[in-house]
């Protein structure tokens, strides 16, 4: 294995932690959400909504979140597409919540849980740029 191909390994192994860990954390919100919203709210000094259906329907979507984000880390090198949208999906969400603390007066834990977001979708960027050669599309493009 040359120099290249052993950063290329490395940049997926790295890869595969980063989305491995961004799994564990949505899951854990998922559990959370679904079996037990009152200590999250408790915790996170969140609010709890009236409708709390709702609340546990984001477990629900936290849960098939972090199944998506697992099958790169199963099958290394695959689903490479799975990264793309969790660096859309975290950006997006990152922007949601830190927009919703600092200008719609929601609780400071959005700010946090966002810049946790942002963290993700910043590492999961930058390994997938390093495991595909600087082409992240590449996988796709041929």
């Amino acid at each position: 294995m040359n120099k290249r191909e052993g950063l290329i390994e490395r940049a997926h192994r790295r890869l595969r932690t980063s989305m491995a860990a961004g799994a564990l954390y949505d899951l854990t919100f998922a559990l959370v959400n679904l079996a037990a919203p009152q200590a999250g709210s408790w915790f996170l000094e969140i609010p709890l909504p009236e409708q709390q259906v709702y609340l546990r329907l984001t477990g629900l979507f936290l849960l098939v979140l972090a199944l998506v984000y697992m099958l790169p880390v199963i099958h290394p090198g695959e689903y490479l597409g799975n990264v793309v949208v969790a660096i859309v999906a975290r950006t997006a969400g990152a922007i949601f919540l830190i927009a919703a603390a600092l200008w719609f007066a929601q609780p400071v834990a959005f700010l946090a849980l966002g810049v946790v977001d942002l963290i993700f979708a910043l590492l999961h960027f930058v390994f997938l740029w390093q495991a595909t050669g600087g082409d992240p599309l590449r996988p796709y493009t041929g």
